[in-house]
């Protein structure tokens, strides 16, 4: 009978603990965001809003959502907390081996460990599910990023859980950068998160604008002064001012050539930072500002034109938004060319030791 009584106690607490593992998804504290519609995402820190007055729906809607009818919101739903999930099921644990004789105690040294990994930073990363198409990654109070699905969503947040572990004791390091031709974020010279094409197609918003706005967010969680918007584009694609410069009358353009190939062999995408410009080289970027507001944004020349005189640029219209000219829409500019100054970034090594004909041009990085 004691051998029955000892075999059902530990069955017993063996099945707790395993549901235990189960239920570390349930939700404690959801962080909170303004939500005034189901369609409509926790945002912040994002640099070039569509305004009320915009012909084109607000950039806050992700594409995705326009197909999807719910009459009712679904609550939202902490999912990955990386706070100690364990510390409950432990005092369960110690309670009852500590009432047992000491004979009897090592029955109940389970092979699986409950201790959490010791943690450098007090800070928690934790994601929430609004709904299908809309998970968020928050750093305590602080929203980082909203992201399309909840695999997007877990790889960030083992990714950001890496560096708030890590001993990075200067959060000004994180910085945007462009890395195998897509933005991206580096905590110093390692590259931590990239924006794919999954994340940016799933919105209308510039996956270069979510880039910076990622290393605003984080840099603002972690008590980090943030970069304005050409402060981040300089970085990310590391550039410098040159001497020379322009100016006058700029216009934009945007739905009705939206999707129509470019000059120089592109498709027009009125979400990009990009310029027409009659005879500078494709690929010239320019530091563009709104002598009425001084608003600046750098874009880069993809297109010819504008063919209206006396307009000499013709934004995209994300670039207008950035400057505060999609209103206006013809607007006085001052502009001053970019130049590169840095290598290409990379992380794959064996295609930059292939490049053995410009060594300079291709650096390789390293995963957080």
């Amino acid at each position: 009978m004691l051998f029955l009584g000892i075999f059902f106690v530990t069955s017993w607490i063996s099945g707790f603990l395993s549901l235990n593992q189960i239920a570390v998804n349930v939700p404690r504290q959801i962080p909170t965001a303004k939500l005034s519609s189901s369609s409509e995402k926790a945002t912040s820190n994002q640099f070039c809003s569509a305004t009320g007055s915009n012909h084109e729906s607000s950039t806050l809607v992700p594409k995705a959502f326009n197909a999807v009818k719910t009459s009712v919101s679904s609550a939202p739903q902490l999912l990955n907390s990386s706070d100690n999930d364990s510390d409950f099921a432990n005092k369960i644990l110690r309670s009852i081996r500590s009432g047992l004789p000491p004979t009897l105690r090592n029955l109940f040294r389970l092979p699986i460990s409950f201790e959490s990994p010791k943690r450098s930073s007090n800070l928690s990363v934790v994601t929430v599910r609004r709904d299908e198409t809309n998970y968020e990654v928050w750093i305590d109070n602080h929203l980082i990023a909203n992201l399309p699905n909840q695999l997007q969503a877990s790889v960030m947040q083992q990714r950001l859980n890496k560096l708030l572990q890590s001993k990075v004791s200067d959060p000004s390091l994180l910085r945007p950068a462009t890395v195998d031709g897509a933005p991206a974020i580096m905590a110093g010279n390692r590259f931590l998160l990239g924006v794919n094409k999954e994340i940016s197609s799933n919105t209308t918003r510039s996956a270069d604008l979510i880039a910076i706005d990622w290393v605003n967010n984080l840099r603002s969680a972690l008590k980090a002064p943030k970069l304005s918007l050409t402060e981040g584009q300089q970085d990310m694609y590391g550039l410098v001012y040159s001497n020379e410069k322009l100016s006058g009358l700029a216009s934009w353009y945007g739905g009705y050539f939206h999707g129509r190939t470019t000059a120089n062999g592109e498709t027009y995408n009125q979400n990009d930072l990009t310029v027409a410009h009659k005879t500078l080289p494709f690929n010239t970027h320019l530091k563009v500002t709104y002598t009425k507001t001084g608003k600046s944004v750098i874009v880069r020349v993809n297109d010819r034109g504008p063919y209206i005189p006396p307009r000499s640029l013709d934004l995209s219209l994300a670039a207008a938004r950035c400057i505060g000219s999609e209103t206006a829409g013809v607007v006085s500019y001052e502009a001053v060319i970019m130049q590169p100054n840095q290598p290409k970034m990379t992380l794959n090594a064996p295609l930059a030791s292939k490049d053995k004909k410009k060594p300079q041009q291709l650096a390789v990085v390293s995963e957080f």
